[in-house]
């Protein structure tokens, strides 16, 4: 730490105390230092990954807790189940976050992602339920056929299936 200080230094530049620290993504350290860090909404941490027919350690790039509670308050806050409206009027207005939370996030890969697009068809499921009168099982069943007439209708059907 105090060689990179130095040569930033020689540089004008200057690290900041608080936000600059060590952290350990692979091996062992006799010094106990984090295994990951946030940053610009992600997670970097050591993930398994097999190589060449080797488990090895690897740093890989998760979407952040913080964002994914975030994006969940934001499905929160839009209250879906409360529209009455036509399921493709409801896509049309989610496509645009879907599209922008998959652009960004997705970057790298998407199946850190499940969880937030298990939530959305949830709400969904939801909205079914309270604008068809539905059951459980039988809205299940009418948001499935939906997705067999038009699979692109939400953008993120083509990552999890409802």
């Amino acid at each position: 730490m105090k060689q990179i200080r130095q040569r930033l230094r020689n540089c004008k530049l200057e690290l900041h105390p608080n936000k600059t620290r060590i952290v350990n993504l692979r091996g062992y350290s006799t010094v106990k230092y984090p295994r990951s860090y946030d940053f610009l909404g992600f997670t970097i941490k050591p993930n398994w990954c097999k190589i060449n027919d080797k488990l090895m350690l690897v740093p890989s790039i998760f979407i952040s807790s913080k964002s994914e509670s975030s994006i969940l308050a934001k499905f929160q806050a839009m209250q879906l189940h409360k529209r009455r409206k036509p399921l493709e009027e409801i896509a049309k207005e989610l496509q645009p976050v879907i599209r922008g939370i998959i652009n960004y996030y997705g970057k790298f890969s998407t199946g850190h992602m499940r969880r937030i697009w298990n939530q959305l068809n949830a709400r969904l499921l939801k909205w079914v339920k309270w604008e068809k009168g539905l059951f459980k099982l039988a809205s299940l069943r009418w948001l499935r056929k939906k997705y067999e007439e038009n699979p692109t209708l939400f953008e993120h059907w083509k990552l999890v299936y409802p």
